[in-house]
């Protein structure tokens, strides 16, 4: 049996713990705080934050033949980097290919210098000065913070600002923090998520996932982590050809061939979120690991043991996998007065026959009790050979009256 370290606590590394245990693996946990669905099946927890202290892992060293790195933080600090230093084969990106998420404005550079299809308009402003021009040249731009927001630090004209002045004080106020800030063009059109299974430019593509970014119903209010995802039988999206589905696959080995070229083979998951405008599909970002929920979306589909996919995309080949052909709908449950003023420490009820379908994200466990933490707390899912019978069987989990958490009624409704 092959014992894999995992790290991360949330509903991605909980989709990341269900495959991993389901082909086979010995699992070795390790987060700054413990997911309850994550603790039911590994056999050791390390409970510590991201230290690079090899004291941490002194009694298993030996035996880890993997490590997975879920979340975006410590991939960008460098811990594939470590662990590589200690002997571990990690299939997670290293700091330098992390750059690739870690900096927005690497991204765009990196699609420039390489001449990929699929960049954007953008700017990236280093002082109050080019800032305030650049606004009055052009006021219709999407403002994203350099570094990482968790999905909560874009600001597009329109919805979060109309005037020059409120567009320069929240940019002025990230080249104070992060030395630079990043105007996009913005885009218009339909969004989809492609996420794939890297080594080099060998790939394995995911089925296609729609995500929810906005709080609230009819796609409003802020964004957020995300409040929901579906992928669609036969795995594309009915908006998406196959043309454009070439197109964006065509884009993200170029930019692995890329990251290659500059930093050295790219391992891991990798993660690329596009617009179809009338042009074709347009970069919005990268990412360098699975989405939160898009993972929980599509590893339940995935049918080939994960870690055979892993194992040959390791020597090179691009294996053949399967994936079910069914839909299915991801509903995150959040806390009240989520993403603003989210109410922590409110008790959380589940009926236990539900518990296969749960993906737990941010809980806090007290004794045999969950409470609320300020973030995403557990998704539901849902899977049927229609989407409308992955949707209703979502949404037919969430307990009438559950307490202390609220959701959007609309994932993958008309």
């Amino acid at each position: 049996m092959n014992t894999v370290l995992l790290i991360g606590n949330g509903g991605r590394e909980h989709a990341w713990a269900i495959a991993l245990k389901n082909s086979g693996a010995r699992l070795i946990t390790w987060a700054p705080t413990l997911n309850p669905g994550i603790e039911d099946i590994a056999e050791i927890t390390i409970q510590s934050d991201y230290e690079k202290d090899v004291d941490l892992l002194s009694e298993w060293i030996e035996d880890i033949d993997l490590a997975i790195i879920g979340p975006e933080a410590p991939l960008v600090k460098g811990m594939t980097d470590w662990l590589q230093s200690l002997g571990i084969m990690v299939f997670s990106p290293t700091q330098a290919n992390a750059r690739l998420e870690g900096s927005k404005s690497y991204l765009r550079n990196l699609l420039s210098a390489h001449n990929i299809e699929g960049n954007i308009e953008y700017t990236v402003c280093t002082s109050e000065d080019e800032l305030r021009s650049a606004l009055e040249k052009n006021l219709s731009v999407v403002i994203k913070p350099d570094g990482l927001t968790g999905g909560k630090g874009v600001r597009v004209h329109g919805d979060h600002f109309t005037t020059v002045e409120e567009a320069f004080d929240y940019g002025s106020s990230l080249i104070r923090s992060d030395g630079r800030v990043l105007l996009e063009e913005k885009l218009n059109g339909a969004e989809f998520s492609l996420q794939g299974l890297a080594y080099g430019d060998k790939v394995v593509f995911l089925p296609l996932v729609k995500d929810y970014k906005r709080a609230y119903d009819g796609d409003t209010g802020p964004n957020t982590g995300s409040m929901g995802a579906v992928s669609y039988p036969g795995h594309g999206l009915p908006y998406v050809t196959h043309g454009d589905l070439e197109s964006a696959k065509s884009i993200v080995r170029d930019v692995l061939r890329a990251l290659e070229k500059e930093n050295g083979k790219y391992t891991g998951a990798i993660y690329g979120q596009f617009m179809l405008t009338k042009d074709g599909p347009r970069v919005v970002e990268f990412n360098a690991r699975l989405g939160d929920p898009e993972a929980i979306n599509t590893l339940a589909l995935l049918e080939t043991p994960l870690l055979e996919v892993i194992e040959i995309l390791s020597k090179g080949t691009t294996p053949d996998v399967k994936f079910s052909e069914t839909a299915t709908c991801v509903v995150y449950l959040v806390p009240e007065g989520y993403p603003e003023n989210p109410l922590e420490g409110r008790r959380v009820e589940l009926p236990d026959e539900i518990y296969d379908s749960l993906r737990f994200a941010s809980v806090r466990k007290e004794g045999e009790h969950l409470y609320t933490t300020r973030s995403r707390s557990l998704a539901v899912i849902g899977r049927g050979n229609t989407l409308k019978e992955a949707v209703d069987n979502a949404y037919n989990l969430i307990p009438d009256g559950i307490s202390g958490l609220r959701f959007r009624t609309d994932i993958g409704r008309p």
